[in-house]
Protein backbone atom coordinates (compact mmCIF):
# COMPACT_ATOMS: atom_id res chain seq x y z
CA UNK A 1 0.00 0.00 0.00
CA UNK A 2 2.66 2.48 0.95
CA UNK A 3 4.57 3.97 -1.94
CA UNK A 4 7.14 6.66 -2.34
CA UNK A 5 6.60 7.34 -6.04
CA UNK A 6 4.62 10.28 -7.32
CA UNK A 7 2.38 10.46 -10.34
CA UNK A 8 1.90 13.55 -12.37
CA UNK A 9 -0.63 13.87 -14.76
CA UNK A 10 -3.00 16.33 -15.80
CA UNK A 11 -2.73 18.43 -18.93
CA UNK A 12 -1.25 21.82 -18.07
CA UNK A 13 -3.78 23.47 -20.41
CA UNK A 14 -7.48 22.86 -20.72
CA UNK A 15 -8.47 21.61 -24.16
CA UNK A 16 -11.50 22.68 -26.16
CA UNK A 17 -14.14 19.97 -25.91
CA UNK A 18 -14.87 19.84 -29.68
CA UNK A 19 -11.38 18.36 -30.13
CA UNK A 20 -12.78 15.07 -28.83
CA UNK A 21 -15.20 14.98 -31.76
CA UNK A 22 -12.25 14.79 -34.15
CA UNK A 23 -10.46 12.21 -32.02
CA UNK A 24 -13.14 9.52 -32.12
CA UNK A 25 -13.74 7.39 -35.19
CA UNK A 26 -17.14 6.09 -34.09
CA UNK A 27 -20.03 8.33 -35.11
CA UNK A 28 -22.12 7.68 -32.00
CA UNK A 29 -19.21 8.91 -29.82
CA UNK A 30 -18.91 12.01 -31.96
CA UNK A 31 -22.62 12.73 -31.58
CA UNK A 32 -22.51 12.27 -27.80
CA UNK A 33 -19.57 14.67 -27.50
CA UNK A 34 -21.52 17.19 -29.60
CA UNK A 35 -24.34 16.92 -27.07
CA UNK A 36 -21.88 17.74 -24.27
CA UNK A 37 -20.63 20.74 -26.25
CA UNK A 38 -24.03 22.37 -25.73
CA UNK A 39 -23.20 22.88 -22.05
CA UNK A 40 -19.42 22.48 -21.72
CA UNK A 41 -16.58 24.23 -23.50
CA UNK A 42 -13.35 22.63 -22.23
CA UNK A 43 -11.94 19.52 -20.63
CA UNK A 44 -8.70 18.64 -18.90
CA UNK A 45 -7.10 15.30 -19.54
CA UNK A 46 -5.91 13.06 -16.74
CA UNK A 47 -3.44 10.23 -16.88
CA UNK A 48 -5.03 6.91 -17.86
CA UNK A 49 -3.41 4.65 -15.28
CA UNK A 50 -6.43 3.22 -13.46
CA UNK A 51 -6.66 6.08 -10.95
CA UNK A 52 -7.88 8.76 -13.35
CA UNK A 53 -11.22 9.16 -11.54
CA UNK A 54 -9.54 9.80 -8.19
CA UNK A 55 -7.02 12.18 -9.76
CA UNK A 56 -9.72 14.08 -11.66
CA UNK A 57 -11.93 14.25 -8.56
CA UNK A 58 -9.08 15.60 -6.44
CA UNK A 59 -7.80 18.16 -8.94
CA UNK A 60 -11.31 19.44 -9.72
CA UNK A 61 -12.04 19.81 -6.01
CA UNK A 62 -8.79 21.68 -5.41
CA UNK A 63 -9.45 24.01 -8.36
CA UNK A 64 -12.86 24.88 -6.95
CA UNK A 65 -11.45 25.26 -3.44
CA UNK A 66 -8.86 27.73 -4.70
CA UNK A 67 -11.50 30.02 -6.21
CA UNK A 68 -13.94 29.74 -3.30
CA UNK A 69 -14.84 32.48 -0.88
CA UNK A 70 -14.62 31.10 2.62
CA UNK A 71 -12.15 28.42 1.57
CA UNK A 72 -10.83 27.96 5.11
CA UNK A 73 -14.33 27.10 6.31
CA UNK A 74 -14.54 24.51 3.56
CA UNK A 75 -11.19 23.02 4.59
CA UNK A 76 -12.51 22.74 8.15
CA UNK A 77 -15.67 21.00 6.92
CA UNK A 78 -13.65 18.62 4.73
CA UNK A 79 -11.23 17.64 7.46
CA UNK A 80 -14.12 17.01 9.85
CA UNK A 81 -15.39 14.43 7.36
CA UNK A 82 -11.90 12.92 7.14
CA UNK A 83 -11.76 12.74 10.95
CA UNK A 84 -15.07 10.85 11.02
CA UNK A 85 -13.72 8.45 8.40
CA UNK A 86 -10.60 7.95 10.52
CA UNK A 87 -12.75 6.85 13.45
CA UNK A 88 -14.48 4.30 11.21
CA UNK A 89 -11.14 3.24 9.73
CA UNK A 90 -9.75 2.49 13.19
CA UNK A 91 -12.75 0.28 14.01
CA UNK A 92 -12.18 -1.96 10.99
CA UNK A 93 -9.83 -4.93 10.85
CA UNK A 94 -6.95 -4.66 8.36
CA UNK A 95 -4.73 -7.42 7.02
CA UNK A 96 -1.17 -7.03 8.32
CA UNK A 97 0.07 -7.96 4.86
CA UNK A 98 -1.66 -4.79 3.64
CA UNK A 99 -0.68 -2.51 6.52
CA UNK A 100 2.12 -2.90 9.04
CA UNK A 101 0.56 -0.12 11.13
CA UNK A 102 -2.84 0.93 9.76
CA UNK A 103 -3.42 3.91 12.05
CA UNK A 104 0.07 5.28 11.55
CA UNK A 105 -0.24 5.06 7.77
CA UNK A 106 -3.69 6.66 7.72
CA UNK A 107 -2.52 9.52 9.94
CA UNK A 108 0.54 10.17 7.78
CA UNK A 109 -1.37 10.40 4.49
CA UNK A 110 -4.08 12.53 6.12
CA UNK A 111 -1.32 14.91 7.23
CA UNK A 112 -0.12 15.19 3.62
CA UNK A 113 -3.68 15.69 2.40
CA UNK A 114 -4.33 18.40 5.01
CA UNK A 115 -1.16 20.23 3.99
CA UNK A 116 -2.26 20.10 0.34
CA UNK A 117 -5.77 21.46 0.84
CA UNK A 118 -4.54 24.18 3.21
CA UNK A 119 -1.93 25.24 0.65
CA UNK A 120 -4.67 25.66 -1.96
CA UNK A 121 -6.94 27.51 0.48
CA UNK A 122 -4.02 29.86 1.27
CA UNK A 123 -3.59 30.89 -2.35
CA UNK A 124 -1.90 28.15 -4.38
CA UNK A 125 -3.16 28.83 -7.92
CA UNK A 126 -4.34 26.17 -10.37
CA UNK A 127 -1.24 26.83 -12.49
CA UNK A 128 1.03 26.31 -9.47
CA UNK A 129 -1.08 23.31 -8.57
CA UNK A 130 -0.29 21.76 -11.92
CA UNK A 131 3.38 22.81 -11.95
CA UNK A 132 3.95 21.22 -8.55
CA UNK A 133 1.94 18.09 -9.34
CA UNK A 134 4.88 15.95 -10.40
CA UNK A 135 6.50 16.03 -6.96
CA UNK A 136 3.96 17.35 -4.52
CA UNK A 137 0.32 17.50 -5.45
CA UNK A 138 -0.99 14.19 -6.73
CA UNK A 139 1.22 11.56 -5.14
CA UNK A 140 0.03 8.01 -5.17
CA UNK A 141 -0.15 8.18 -1.37
CA UNK A 142 -2.96 10.74 -1.58
CA UNK A 143 -4.67 8.75 -4.34
CA UNK A 144 -4.45 5.74 -2.03
CA UNK A 145 -6.06 7.83 0.73
CA UNK A 146 -9.06 8.56 -1.48
CA UNK A 147 -9.39 4.85 -2.19
CA UNK A 148 -9.12 4.12 1.54
CA UNK A 149 -11.83 6.65 2.33
CA UNK A 150 -14.15 4.98 -0.17
CA UNK A 151 -13.33 1.52 1.22
CA UNK A 152 -13.87 2.67 4.80
CA UNK A 153 -17.24 4.13 3.85
CA UNK A 154 -18.39 0.93 2.10
CA UNK A 155 -17.18 -1.45 4.80
CA UNK A 156 -18.39 0.60 7.77
CA UNK A 157 -21.81 1.18 6.16
CA UNK A 158 -22.14 -2.21 4.49
CA UNK A 159 -25.89 -2.46 5.07
CA UNK A 160 -26.42 0.74 3.07
CA UNK A 161 -24.27 -0.48 0.18
CA UNK A 162 -25.17 -4.19 0.21
CA UNK A 163 -27.72 -3.88 -2.59
CA UNK A 164 -25.10 -2.27 -4.83
CA UNK A 165 -22.48 -4.99 -4.38
CA UNK A 166 -22.19 -7.78 -6.96
CA UNK A 167 -24.13 -10.94 -6.06
CA UNK A 168 -22.43 -13.24 -3.55
CA UNK A 169 -19.77 -10.60 -2.82
CA UNK A 170 -19.28 -9.03 0.58
CA UNK A 171 -17.86 -5.55 1.15
CA UNK A 172 -14.29 -6.53 2.01
CA UNK A 173 -14.01 -8.87 -0.99
CA UNK A 174 -15.29 -6.13 -3.26
CA UNK A 175 -12.88 -3.56 -1.84
CA UNK A 176 -9.88 -5.88 -2.14
CA UNK A 177 -10.65 -6.32 -5.82
CA UNK A 178 -11.96 -2.89 -6.86
CA UNK A 179 -10.41 -0.33 -4.50
CA UNK A 180 -7.03 -1.45 -3.23
CA UNK A 181 -5.23 -1.99 -6.56
CA UNK A 182 -4.14 1.42 -7.84
CA UNK A 183 -4.69 0.41 -11.46
CA UNK A 184 -8.38 -0.48 -11.19
CA UNK A 185 -10.77 2.14 -12.58
CA UNK A 186 -13.52 3.40 -10.29
CA UNK A 187 -17.03 2.18 -10.97
CA UNK A 188 -20.19 3.89 -9.79
CA UNK A 189 -20.12 2.41 -6.27
CA UNK A 190 -16.67 3.79 -5.26
CA UNK A 191 -17.67 7.15 -6.76
CA UNK A 192 -20.74 7.24 -4.57
CA UNK A 193 -18.83 6.13 -1.47
CA UNK A 194 -16.09 8.76 -1.87
CA UNK A 195 -18.68 11.47 -2.50
CA UNK A 196 -20.43 10.65 0.75
CA UNK A 197 -17.26 10.08 2.79
CA UNK A 198 -16.02 13.60 1.99
CA UNK A 199 -19.40 15.32 1.70
CA UNK A 200 -18.58 16.54 -1.81
CA UNK A 201 -21.37 16.64 -4.43
CA UNK A 202 -20.30 15.41 -7.85
CA UNK A 203 -21.74 15.40 -11.36
CA UNK A 204 -20.60 12.71 -13.78
CA UNK A 205 -21.41 12.96 -17.49
CA UNK A 206 -21.04 9.46 -18.95
CA UNK A 207 -20.41 8.82 -22.63
CA UNK A 208 -20.72 5.06 -22.90
CA UNK A 209 -20.58 2.59 -25.72
CA UNK A 210 -24.18 1.41 -25.47
CA UNK A 211 -26.91 2.59 -27.82
CA UNK A 212 -29.86 1.10 -25.93
CA UNK A 213 -31.32 4.57 -25.45
CA UNK A 214 -30.07 6.00 -28.71
CA UNK A 215 -27.64 8.92 -28.87
CA UNK A 216 -27.87 10.18 -25.30
CA UNK A 217 -25.52 11.20 -22.49
CA UNK A 218 -26.07 9.65 -19.07
CA UNK A 219 -25.82 12.12 -16.18
CA UNK A 220 -25.26 11.12 -12.57
CA UNK A 221 -25.56 13.64 -9.74
CA UNK A 222 -23.98 12.08 -6.64
CA UNK A 223 -25.19 13.90 -3.57
CA UNK A 224 -24.02 13.51 0.04
CA UNK A 225 -26.56 13.69 2.83
CA UNK A 226 -25.45 17.17 3.89
CA UNK A 227 -26.52 18.60 0.55
CA UNK A 228 -29.56 16.50 -0.35
CA UNK A 229 -31.02 15.49 2.99
CA UNK A 230 -31.94 12.14 1.45
CA UNK A 231 -29.31 9.75 2.77
CA UNK A 232 -25.82 8.62 1.84
CA UNK A 233 -26.80 6.82 -1.35
CA UNK A 234 -28.86 9.58 -2.94
CA UNK A 235 -28.26 9.69 -6.66
CA UNK A 236 -30.09 11.46 -9.47
CA UNK A 237 -29.79 9.69 -12.82
CA UNK A 238 -30.96 11.34 -16.03
CA UNK A 239 -30.37 11.26 -19.77
CA UNK A 240 -30.15 14.03 -22.30
CA UNK A 241 -29.79 14.31 -26.05
CA UNK A 242 -29.31 16.99 -28.69
CA UNK A 243 -32.98 17.99 -28.34
CA UNK A 244 -33.62 17.30 -24.64
CA UNK A 245 -32.08 18.51 -21.40
CA UNK A 246 -32.51 16.88 -17.98
CA UNK A 247 -34.99 18.59 -15.71
CA UNK A 248 -33.29 20.92 -13.19
CA UNK A 249 -32.85 19.28 -9.79
CA UNK A 250 -33.53 21.08 -6.52
CA UNK A 251 -30.32 19.95 -4.88
CA UNK A 252 -29.66 22.76 -2.45
CA UNK A 253 -26.98 25.36 -1.84
CA UNK A 254 -23.41 25.42 -0.61
CA UNK A 255 -19.83 26.26 -1.52
CA UNK A 256 -19.54 23.20 -3.75
CA UNK A 257 -22.71 23.94 -5.71
CA UNK A 258 -23.12 26.44 -8.52
CA UNK A 259 -25.61 29.30 -8.51
CA UNK A 260 -28.22 27.01 -10.08
CA UNK A 261 -27.74 24.46 -7.29
CA UNK A 262 -25.82 21.82 -9.27
CA UNK A 263 -22.43 20.29 -8.34
CA UNK A 264 -19.37 22.33 -9.29
CA UNK A 265 -17.22 19.21 -9.63
CA UNK A 266 -18.05 17.76 -13.03
CA UNK A 267 -16.26 14.82 -14.63
CA UNK A 268 -16.47 13.26 -18.07
CA UNK A 269 -16.41 9.47 -17.96
CA UNK A 270 -15.68 7.60 -21.15
CA UNK A 271 -14.98 3.85 -21.32
CA UNK A 272 -12.09 3.19 -18.90
CA UNK A 273 -11.23 6.87 -18.45
CA UNK A 274 -12.26 10.07 -16.60
CA UNK A 275 -11.42 13.68 -17.41
CA UNK A 276 -12.50 17.03 -15.93
CA UNK A 277 -15.26 19.05 -17.62
CA UNK A 278 -15.65 22.85 -17.61
CA UNK A 279 -18.96 24.59 -18.23
CA UNK A 280 -19.88 27.45 -20.54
Amino acid sequence: METGTYSSELDVDKKRLPRLVDKHSKNFFKEKIKILCQHYTHFRRTRGDGSCFYRAFLFSYLENLGSMQGSQAEVTRLMEHVAMSRENFCRLKWDKAYFLNPEEYFSSVVSEFSYLVNSVANGLSSVELYNRSIQEIVPLRIISLLRLLAETEIRSQEDDYKSLLPKKTDAITYCCKELRPLDVEAKELPMRALTYALGIPLRVETVGEGLDRGIEVKRLDLLPRSESGKGPLHLVESYWSSVTTPEPQEIGSGNLLSSDGTPLLTLLCRPRHCDILYRN
